[in-house]
């Protein structure tokens, strides 16, 4: 477990929704990120309070919703599913280009 956080490779499972926004499958997708294992307390989109276990720190723009979740294998070798609590977008100083995006899981 790293409080600073590693670079990972995780699965970005985007939520398929139909026309009542309800999820009708996911689709996988690899992608490069930095994850921080670390429990903290957080609000969430409604704005509650939640318990995070993990960051994931994505590089750029990202399309990211709240059905979705992600997975990784941590240190030990485990499987890790985080399904998301709150999204974060980190922009470049005094611009509207994206730098990153956090995610809460």
């Amino acid at each position: 477990m790293s409080l600073f956080g590693y670079p990972a490779t995780v699965t970005h499972f985007k939520a398929q929704t139909d026309n009542w926004n309800r999820v009708t499958g996911y689709f996988p997708e690899v992608k490069s990120a930095k994850v921080v294992e670390e429990q903290k307390e957080i609000k969430n989109g409604q704005g509650e309070e939640v318990q995070s276990n993990a960051e994931i720190h994505l590089e750029g723009a990202q399309d990211v919703s709240s059905n979705d979740y992600f997975e990784y294998v941590n240190a030990l070798g485990r499987t890790v599913r985080y399904d998301v609590q709150h999204i974060e977008i980190k922009k470049q100083m005094g611009t509207d280009e994206v730098k990153k995006v956090i995610v809460y899981g």
